[in-house]
This record gives structure tokens, C-alpha cells and sequence, in this order.
């Protein structure tokens, strides 16, 4: 037997366990579900999908760090994490949610959850720890667990799950306020499926978190809306426009487009305080009223009647301010500022009431002037630097005009029998400059 004859099996086996090799780990490698547990694994989550919480091992003094001491003591006495332990606490917080053991499931959950942190086993952990608080009736705990699942996970699998959660809970307690409201600082001790205290206030802080942490889902406008609404049954306007901005600004196709904009120009009006006040509720409520009947033409029915009253209410109300300014001016003897309004007045509200008054106004005012005159002039007239004649030239302090002007007639006038250029001479002499050659 030759030497290439003893090569050629040890190739040949050589390649077939290269082959063998690499069908074993094609056919064992993991999937991203975990058929035995319904999770992915922790390898197979891309970078982009995983928490924004980067786990840091404290070290040295950091360990004794309030938010670190615990975890400190735990690992010291063998409490840490454990992935195996922690997979088992769930295993087990899993039979209790089936068995309908709501408050033992939570707090399985809750351990499995602490002893393997940062992982889609303490995701899982807490949204179902979350599930357990709901079906055990136990809203506001659920609403705050599920709360602290977004925080940490905030592009969790469990997104659409939660937020639709948070969404019934917070209608739930908007539903119980209006059928039974306390006062906000009235405690709730018999019912625990509301909060302790200021119901409607929890119900929008949810109604809140489903429209910010999911702004593009399919109940972020709905909870924008819910939110507006519930501002306006408390007549909180400014509270209830600013959602309904939302609703019509960052949901130009949401269902509740005609009602955010009917809405809109209610509060904007009740937002308003009368002529002394800013004028920009008014000034908004009439854009939104061009706005409205331009974009809901065919939409409107019975509501286009009502849109005409409040715009000619709108304008009513701005002439008014306008009419007001200008008699304000017109009463203190500022007859320029006065003109200014009377005439916008005539101008932008020729069909009102008010026109009649300011064309009036403007006949009595003119030739009249723009400044009324100043009530302390002895005052301002001697605080004003006198005019002093003395530095002038050829003026003394006890010279008079006549001789000033003979002085002057003299200097300028020559003597008999003096010529020009003598005349010059006698000038420069006097000035030390000696005769002109």
C-alpha cells in the first residue's frame, strides 16, 4: 500500500466531519421563540429591539450605594441572579396565573423577575406580573406595573398589550368619576379598584402614557381625545384645547377630526375673559372657525349654523375690545390713539353697532390734539437748562443790545481818512498779530 493511498481515507474522513459538524449546528441552534417557554431568547433579540437599560456591575464603593445595597446584600448571601432559579420561579408563577391565583402569580412573577434582571425572562416577568394585578382587579397597581414595564422596555413586545390595558383601565376610571366623583383629596378606602386618591387624575395621566408611548398605535388618538374631553367636563379649557390641538395636528386622519375642531372653537371661547384680558382665544377661535368650514363642508349639517353664529359672536366680541381701547384713549385726552381705534373700528366693523359710535367720535375729534397737555408743565419748564447769552461774542454781562450793535457798527465802519488795508492793520494790531505787510 502506498503513502497517497494512506492519505486519501484520512481526507475523506476528515471532510465528512467538517460536514457532520456543520449540519449538527445548523439543526441545533436556538430560534427566537422558545417553544418550551414562548419566549425569544436573550441572543437571537436584535440590538435595536432590546432594552436602553445598560446593566453596570457596581464596584467598589458604588456597592454600598443605597440603590446598590440590596442587590449587594442579596448576591452576598446568595440571592443574586440566577438564570436557572429565575427560570423556575416562572415556571411556577405561570401554573398560579392559570389556576386564577392572581396575587401569589404576582409576586412569583415579581421574584423571577429580580433574580434575572435585564432580560426578556424579567420582561416577560413583569408584564405578566402586570396581567395579575388586572384579572386580580387590582387597576392601579397594574397600571403603575405596567407603567414601570414601558420605562424599562420601552420597545417591548408586549406594547400593543399594554397600552390597550392602560386604555380600558383609564376609561374604566374615567367612567366611575362620572358616575361617582370625590373630591380630590377625598381617600378611597373601600374600593380597590380605583385609586387612593384623584381618580379622573390617574385616569389621564393613563390616558397619557398610551398616547406617548405608543404616538403612532391604533388608540393614541382615542386617548388624546379621552383626555380633552375629560379636561372639558372639568372645565379645564386649557387643558382640553391642547389635546384637541393634538387630535387635530398630529391625527389629520383620526375619526374625531370634525369633533376636535367643534370642540376647539368651544373652548376657545370659554377660554376667554372679556375685553381686559388677551385677545388671542378670540383671534385663534376665529381661524379655527374659517378653518372648520372650509375643510367640513359637507360634515357640518346643523353645526354650520351654529359656526356662523359664533364667528359673527367672534367679531362682536373683538369689536368690542377695539371700541373700548379707543374710548379709554378718548377719556384721558389721548385724541391721536383715539383717532387710530375709532378708525379700525369704522374699518373692520363697519356693520356693528360700534360704527355708528367711532364715525361719531371721529367728527367731535378732529382738529383736536394728539397729546393731551401736560399738567405739570411749571415743573418740566423749570427743570430745562436756560439758554445763557454770555458765551457769545461781544456780549457782557452788563452790555445791551443797542450798544452790542453800535459796538459791532463801529468795528466794521472805518474812520475818515482810513483805507481798507489800514483798516485790516488796525484789526490784526488788536489781535496781537502785529501790521499786515
Amino acid at each position: 500500500m502506498t503513502r497517497m493511498s494512506l492519505l486519501i481515507p484520512a481526507k475523506f474522513f476528515f471532510l465528512l466531519a467538517i460536514l457532520c459538524a456543520a449540519v449538527g449546528m445548523i439543526g441545533c441552534k436556538g430560534t427566537p421563540i422558545d417553544v418550551a417557554k414562548g419566549r425569544p431568547s436573550d441572543n437571537d433579540i436584535p440590538d435595536d429591539v432590546k432594552s436602553d437599560y445598560d446593566a453596570k456591575e457596581p464596584s467598589g464603593w458604588e456597592r454600598l450605594s443605597p440603590e446598590n445595597l440590596g442587590k449587594t446584600m442579596k448576591k452576598a448571601v446568595g440571592m443574586g441572579p440566577n438564570q436557572k432559579i429565575g427560570e423556575g420561579l416562572f415556571d411556577e408563577a405561570e401554573k398560579l396565573f392559570a389556576a386564577k391565583e392572581y396575587d401569589k402569580a404576582a409576586s412569583k412573577f415579581a421574584a423571577a423577575a429580580d433574580r434575572w434582571p435585564n432580560s426578556t425572562l424579567e420582561e416577560d416577568s413583569m408584564f405578566l406580573k402586570a396581567e395579575s394585578y388586572f384579572f386580580a382587579d387590582k387597576y392601579s397597581s397594574a397600571n403603575d406595573q405596567y407603567g414601570e414595564l414601558l420605562k424599562k422596555y420601552p420597545n417591548t413586545r408586549h406594547l400593543d398589550a399594554t397600552t390597550a390595558r392602560q386604555f380600558v383601565i383609564a376609561r374604566y376610571w374615567q367612567q366611575a368619576d362620572e358616575s361617582h366623583h370625590r373630591w380630590t383629596l377625598v381617600p378611597n378606602i373601600a374600593d380597590r379598584t380605583q385609586p387612593l386618591f384623584d381618580t379622573p387624575g390617574h385616569a389621564s395621566n393613563a390616558f397619557d402614557s398610551v398616547r406617548i408611548n405608543d404616538p403612532r398605535g391604533p388608540l393614541a388618538d382615542s386617548a388624546a381625545m379621552a383626555a380633552g374631553t375629560m379636561a372639558f367636563k372639568r372645565h379645564r379649557y386649557e387643558d382640553a384645547d391642547y389635546y384637541y390641538n393634538i387630535v387635530r395636528t398630529d391625527y389629520p386622519k383620526s375619526k374625531f377630526q370634525l369633533q376636535s375642531h367643534l370642540l376647539g372653537v368651544q373652548c376657545k371661547l370659554l377660554k376667554y375673559q372679556g375685553p381686559g384680558y388677551n385677545s388671542k382665544p378670540l383671534e385663534e377661535a376665529n381661524q379655527l372657525i374659517d378653518q372648520t368650514l372650509a375643510q367640513f363642508t359637507h360634515e357640518l349639517g346643523d353645526e354650520r349654523e351654529r359656526l356662523v353664529k359664533a364667528k359673527a359672536e367672534v367679531r362682536a366680541q373683538m369689536a368690542t375690545r377695539d371700541i373700548q381701547l379707543a374710548q379709554y384713549w378718548d377719556k384721558g385726552d389721548h385724541y391721536g390713539a383715539a383717532r387710530i381705534y375709532y378708525a379700525q373700528v369704522l374699518k373692520d366693523y363697519p356693520q356693528t353697532p360700534f360704527a355708528d359710535e367711532a364715525k361719531t367720535r371721529l367728527a367731535v375729534l378732529e382738529g383736536k390734539p394728539n397729546e393731551p397737555p401736560s399738567r405739570l408743565a411749571f415743573l418740566t419748564d423749570w427743570a430745562k437748562p436756560k439758554n445763557s447769552d454770555s458765551n457769545e461774542p461781544g456780549k457782557g454781562a452788563g452790555s445791551s443790545p443797542g450798544a452790542d450793535q453800535k459796538t459791532t457798527l463801529a468795528q466794521q465802519t472805518p474812520p475818515p481818512g482810513n483805507t481798507g488795508s489800514d483798516n485790516q492793520n488796525q484789526q490784526a494790531q488788536a489781535a496781537g498779530q502785529g501790521p499786515l505787510r
